[in-house]
């Protein structure tokens, strides 16, 4: 595991970025409300990379959109809190008071770059119009710095990538235009939903590192979603786990792979291949399926697919609570988890005790 810029950071005393408390998105369907986000809670400082797993469907996408305000209003019902810099609720905002943040101080980078891009228009024309729209600078300002910005992406020949269309480029070059973008105006915060899925691995690294630098250089607080922990663990500095539209665990980098709490996160983490794999030997799974969020069960929401699943799982609603186990590094409270066997598995693990009937 590489070293992350927390370990570099001071951030005691700096204010953080993003604070989402206790966040509901449900949206209205034909068979009634379908929440989609239940209860989630996070931060995130200045200057730290936040990732957020999970499989799909877990909500994570849902919760960058709610906290951009980009789901349909009129099918859109959200509770909660999302505090942007210690002062604005986003959630309070109209779409007429929310439109100036977009672009400006909160920067959003998508899966797929030819999304965020028209095709009719030369890169140099829409990054002109994304700087101008949110400052003051004249039509020659505005092009001179967005050649800046990608000549900081380090795409090769930004002058002729700027008289290009989106079609001219290639995926990565397109994706380094959309970073550009979403970094044009220095954003506070940065969120970028699955922006390496698609690129080859080389190209992938070469996005990792513009990021890392580019919240090192403007003290951007990012909001990274993948479900790639391999992605998590090369540019992250905490990490908060999704399953079902909730948070399952919540911790530093270091501790979600050398002290995963609870069964889904070890399951992520054993199911994952790495260097020392015995490719002779098939990866475990994790078992069944994640249900649909129309027929959610009642009690822990990963209680069918756990092998340390007991009766009191399927009846009690497990809290985020803080966890500790003896001789731990992580401090009291920087570690969360939702589950209530969460102390017992280290132990049930050395003696071989799980649930048999979950192993099939």
């Amino acid at each position: 595991m590489t070293t992350t810029h927390a370990e570099n950071h001071d951030d005691a005393g700096s204010p953080d970025v993003l604070r989402v408390r206790d966040l509901r998105t449900s949206f209205a369907t034909e068979d009634g409300l379908v929440t989609a986000v239940d209860g989630v809670s996070f931060h995130v400082a200045r200057g730290e990379i936040l990732g957020i797993v999970g499989e799909s469907g877990c909500g994570k996408s849902v919760t960058a959109e709610s906290v951009m305000r980009l789901l349909d209003e009129d099918t859109t019902d959200y509770d909660g809190s999302v505090t942007f810099d210690g002062t604005t609720e986003l959630l309070e905002l109209t779409e007429d008071q929310m439109r100036p943040y977009r672009g400006s101080r909160l920067g959003m980078i998508f899966q797929d770059p030819m999304s965020s891009l028209n095709p009719v228009y030369t890169i140099g024309n829409q990054l002109i119009e994304a700087i101008r729209t949110h400052t003051r600078l004249t039509k020659q300002q505005a092009a001179d710095k967005a050649l800046q910005m990608l000549q900081i992406t380090g795409i090769p020949e930004p002058e002729l990538r700027l008289r290009q269309y989106p079609h001219q480029l290639s995926g990565g070059q397109r994706q380094r235009v959309v970073i550009a973008m979403a970094m044009c105006c220095e954003p506070d915060l940065l969120i970028a939903d699955e922006p390496t899925t698609a690129l080859d691995v080389t190209t992938q690294a070469q996005i990792l590192r513009l990021i890392d630098d580019l919240r090192c250089n403007y003290d951007t607080g990012t909001m990274f979603i993948t479900h790639d922990l391999g992605v998590v663990a090369e540019i992250c500095d905490r990490v908060i786990v999704m399953y079902l539209g909730q948070v399952i665990e919540d911790t530093d980098v270091h501790t979600l792979f050398d002290e995963p709490a609870h069964p889904y996160t070890r399951g992520l983490l054993a199911s994952t291949p790495s260097l020392e794999t015995d490719n002779s030997k098939d990866l475990p799974i994790i078992p069944g399926a994640v249900p649909t969020l129309t027929q959610v069960p009642d009690g822990c929401r990963f209680a069918a697919r756990c092998p340390f699943a007991i009766d009191e799982c399927t009846r009690a609603t497990p809290e985020l609570r803080p966890h500790q186990r003896p001789g731990s590094h992580t401090a009291a409270g920087d570690h969360l988890v939702r589950c209530i066997r969460a102390e017992e598995i280290p132990d049930l693990l050395s003696t071989g005790d799980e649930q048999e009937d979950t192993d099939d």
